[in-house]
């Protein structure tokens, strides 16, 4: 998404939450369709205490709810991404920007030296290409340890060796915390329903009613531990492993190289022009040097 433009950014956005969205309405919807048609077809005191709108309502506001809940959380966990996406870039940039000026402060010192010293002709020019040499390892050291520091510190927490089960699951937390609450929330309220089916002084209405007030009640405190945990994850940072910052550290590390690679193709490209436009102007010049020549020899001719 790197490369949309705002306006596209923000419409791919919407629709990843909306696919989301739809994603999880439908995984519920599947469930409240068959609970609601299983006790239609294998309880009657449903049939009887129910109605057309009860059924309708008890089939779609589970996926509605799923769906609100699914889209708003993508949504809401790709704007954190785009800001600190946002925010990487522009500290990577200001930080290019400082590389780029120390380089050219470093070249110009350089071809400042060159000015003032035949170093072709020196014997110790060896020595100088070794420590040249040297100074681009211990810069280029430089420039990757500033992309580690840049990775560690994007929000992420560093882990030694291989993610173990816990890290997995938090980070699974962190990324889908409504899936977790419908894994857990619906065989909870199926639990609470079957709980009631003992007690047979009370209705099928306040079964339904108890069933609904205990089942909220619980949903409602599943919902607030997992996003407490969740906004614990998005504060501290999601886990990952020593390989997953060599990784993301060599991918910024070719992007600066082709980078380069594109400025130094564009200088020479632009080298090879100025030097075609010079020589068509000498051309030129040439030409016309030598029209006036051949004009000249004709008039002291006309005038012999």
């Amino acid at each position: 998404m790197s490369s949309y433009t705002p306006r596209e950014k923000a419409d791919a956005t919407v629709w990843e939450a909306m696919k989301e969205g739809f994603a999880s309405g439908g995984l519920v919807a599947i469930p409240s369709t068959l609970a609601v048609y299983a006790a239609m077809t294998f309880s009657p005191k449903f049939v009887k205490s129910t109605n057309w709108q009860s059924r309708t309502a008890l089939v779609i506001m589970p996926p509605l709810f799923a769906f609100a809940a699914a889209s708003e959380n993508k949504l809401v966990h790709r704007m954190h991404e785009m800001a600190a996406e946002k925010s990487h870039s522009r500290e990577m940039a200001e930080w290019s920007t400082q590389s780029q000026q120390k380089i050219l402060n470093d070249h110009k010192q350089q071809l400042k030296k060159m000015s003032t010293q035949k170093i072709l002709a020196q014997p110790g020019m060896t020595d100088r290409g070794a420590l040249t040499i040297q100074e681009n390892v211990e810069k280029e050291r430089e420039i990757a340890g500033k992309f580690r520091e840049s990775v560690v510190n994007s929000g992420v927490r560093v882990v030694p060796g291989e993610l173990g089960v816990h890290h997995r699951l938090a980070n699974f937390w962190q990324e889908n915390p409504f899936k977790i609450l419908g894994a857990i929330g619906v065989p909870t309220v199926f639990y609470i329903f079957k709980g009631r089916e003992g007690q047979q002084h009370l209705q099928f209405q306040s079964k339904l009613m108890h069933t609904r007030v205990f089942g909220q009640f619980a949903v409602i405190t599943m919902l607030l531990s997992l996003m407490g945990f969740k906004e614990y994850m998005d504060r501290s940072g999601k886990f990952i492993t020593e390989g997953d910052v060599q990784a993301r550290v060599a991918q910024m590390q070719q992007s600066r190289s082709e980078l380069l690679y594109r400025l130094h193709r564009d200088r020479i490209d632009a080298e090879r022009l100025a030097d075609k436009r010079r020589q068509a102007l000498e051309q030129d010049m040439k030409m016309g040097a030598v029209k006036k020549t051949n004009a000249s020899k004709a008039s002291i001719i006309d005038t012999v």
